[in-house]
């Protein structure tokens, strides 16, 4: 099911939502975790942790739409916290900083093959008049307004503000001209209300907060690590985001037998650090058994000894080990392990 959230003016706004009244109303007051992944670049690129690969993307696509997930926009969210609206089961943000060119080339026609919905907050003072005059940030190419303004029409990949320049709002005495100048920008340049604004480098203050708000967007993400969870009293403008890391994931695996009781492997990388959290579940042909999730462990080229009590009868067959990320949402590994 699709949730859009149509805007109502006068008499007639105020007629349906007192026709809703109770229902939405106790809908808003039931907490709802949403989790916002926050990604930069997509493309295949493995000696940066901003770059998540092509193969990585698509696993991790797959793996939100095997767990149920449904991807809302920060519209549909302040529509659920403000009036009740309903939102799908296990809803989700999918996010992208900055508005390279990979989100369109690379990002947006995953997203399509899997359902999904994202939104790409733009650095609005890079982006070029036409794609002959493209800009980069950091070396990497971005999107032109003719190419935003055809994904926003085509609904996959809509946009949001990340400043003009992407200065340190913190640091600026007054940043309402930055901030008030971008919203400008989106609606002036791009023909869309933008949905919500990202703090560059998830820099703030409680006076950036009050310009942002000022500045008509109607909710904001930061760069903290976090499950966003909407009820009574949230702050919209300080929503954390789960941090999807690139770089270079190649996991080292070894089961080691004759470490009684239960199942034990143990676990390296190479390249980026990264904290996840273990699961081990039942591979096809095996015995059920509950999925073993274990607390989240920091993997490097030190390995880690991974143990789950699980009897023998029930580990006869192919286990599979899976590394998440921390809150569980996106699956950075898998792989089965044949005994």
């Amino acid at each position: 099911m699709r949730y859009r959230v149509v805007q109502l003016s006068g008499l007639l706004a105020l007629s349906l939502l007192a026709i809703a009244g109770t229902k939405l109303w106790s809908q808003k007051d039931k907490p709802v975790d949403v989790p916002i992944l926050m990604y930069h670049r997509i493309g295949d690129t493995y000696d940066s942790p901003w770059w998540v690969t092509l193969k990585d993307f698509e696993t991790q696509l797959a793996s939100l739409q095997e767990q149920g997930y449904h991807s809302i926009l920060p519209s549909h969210l302040v529509a659920h916290q403000r009036w009740g609206w309903p939102l799908p089961r296990k809803p989700i943000i999918i996010t992208f900083d900055d508005g390279y060119l990979n989100v369109l080339e690379n990002a947006e026609p995953l997203l399509k093959k899997y359902g999904f919905k994202a939104v790409c907050f733009l650095i609005t003072g890079m982006v070029s008049e036409s794609p002959e005059t493209r800009k980069s940030w950091e070396g990497t190419p971005l999107l032109s307004w003719p190419e935003v303004r055809a994904m926003q029409k085509r609904g996959t990949v809509q946009f949001g503000g990340h400043s003009r320049t992407h200065p340190n709002l913190r640091a600026m005495a007054d940043p309402y001209g930055e901030i008030s100048g971008c919203y400008r920008d989106l609606k002036n340049k791009g023909g869309f209300t933008p949905e919500g604004f990202c703090y560059p480098s998830g820099q703030f203050k409680p006076e950036t907060l009050a310009c942002v708000k000022r500045a008509k967007f109607t909710m904001a993400v930061t760069c903290e690590d976090g499950m966003a969870r909407l009820a009574p009293g949230a702050r919209l403008f300080e929503l954390p985001r789960v941090t999807v890391m690139g770089g270079w994931h190649r996991f080292h695996i070894e089961a080691k037998a004759g470490v009684a009781p239960g199942f034990s492997v143990e676990v390296s990388k190479e390249g980026q650090p990264l904290s996840v959290v273990p699961r081990l579940r039942s591979g096809k042909g095996t015995a059920s058994f509950q999925a073993g999730w274990l607390p989240p462990i920091q993997v490097s080229s030190i390995p880690v000894l991974l143990k789950w009590d699980i009897p023998e009868v029930e580990r006869n067959g192919t286990p599979i080990l899976e590394l998440w990320d921390m809150f569980h949402v996106v699956l950075m590994f898998r792989e089965s392990l044949g005994r």
